[in-house]
C-alpha cells in the first residue's frame, strides 16, 4: 500500500512539473498576438490575414510604404516584428497532431517572416492565396494536398519560394543580402534578414529545431543564397 501511495505521489509530481512547464512556456515563450491575423484593422469585414489593403487607404499592401498606417515604414515594422520573436519556442511537432504546438504559440521557421511581414501590414497568406487563385500552376499541389484549402499551406517554405519565383521576386544566389530578405537555405528552411553591415556581414532571425528558441544571429558572413525580395528598396 505504501509503495502504491509512493508511486501515486511521484506520478502526481511528474504531471504537476510537466503542467507547470507547459504553462511557463505558453506564457513566456509563445507568440499570442492572434489579432494580427484574425483582426480587422480597417473594419471592412475582411480579416487582416487575407486583406490586400490592410489599412483601407486604397493602396495594395505591397505597394504601400506604410501598409498598416502606423507612421513607421514597412521595413522598420518588419525588423521589429522579427526581433520580438526571439525567445519564442520552435514547434517540435511542426504543426502536427492538430497543431498543438501552434495553439500554444510555438512557431516554425517560415513563421518568422510570415509574422514579421504581418507586423508591417503585409500578409504572405493573402499574397499566396490570391496568387494561387489566379495561377494554381505556380505551386506543387501534390494532388490536392497542398492548396490554400489544406492546413499549413501558408506555413510551408516551399510555397513562399514558389510564390516569389513565379512573381519575379526570387533572387537566385544573391550576391549581397538586404534587410527584409527571406533567405532560403533550402526549399524547407528559411530565415529573415534584419540587418546589413558595411563589412558585408548581416543579421538574421531564425527559428530552427536545433536552436530550440528563435534566435537572432549577428554579423554572419554572407554566402550567396536564393532570397525572396518582396519589397523594393
Amino acid at each position: 500500500m505504501k509503495k502504491r501511495y509512493k508511486y501515486l505521489i511521484v506520478g502526481f509530481g511528474v504531471i504537476l512539473v510537466f503542467s507547470l512547464s507547459m504553462i511557463y512556456l505558453y506564457l513566456f515563450h509563445g507568440f499570442h498576438d492572434n489579432q494580427l491575423f484574425t483582426g480587422d484593422a480597417d473594419h471592412d469585414r475582411m480579416i487582416n490575414q487575407f486583406d490586400a489593403d490592410a489599412d483601407g487607404d486604397g493602396i495594395a499592401n505591397l505597394k504601400d510604404h506604410d501598409a498598416n498606417n502606423n507612421g513607421r515604414s514597412n521595413m522598420q515594422d518588419i525588423v521589429s516584428g522579427a526581433k520580438r520573436l526571439t525567445g519564442v519556442l520552435y514547434d517540435p511537432l511542426k504543426g502536427g497532431h492538430g497543431n498543438i504546438g501552434g495553439r500554444m504559440g510555438f512557431i516554425v521557421c517560415i513563421d518568422v517572416p510570415r509574422i514579421a511581414y504581418a507586423d508591417a501590414g503585409i500578409y504572405l497568406d493573402q499574397l499566396m492565396k490570391d496568387d494561387y487563385e489566379r495561377h494554381p500552376d505556380h505551386y506543387q499541389t501534390q494532388k490536392g494536398t497542398n492548396t490554400p484549402a489544406t492546413p499549413y499551406f501558408y506555413r510551408r517554405v516551399r510555397n513562399v519560394y514558389d510564390y516569389a519565383k513565379a512573381n519575379k521576386m526570387l533572387i537566385r544566389k544573391a550576391g549581397t543580402p538586404k534587410v527584409g530578405d527571406i533567405v532560403f537555405y533550402s526549399r524547407y528552411h528559411a530565415t529573415l534578414v534584419v540587418g546589413v553591415h558595411s563589412d558585408g556581414t548581416y543579421d538574421e532571425v531564425e527559428a530552427h529545431p536545433k536552436l530550440i528558441f528563435v534566435q537572432e544571429h549577428k554579423h554572419k558572413k554572407w554566402r550567396p543564397k536564393d532570397v525572396a525580395r518582396l519589397l523594393k528598396q
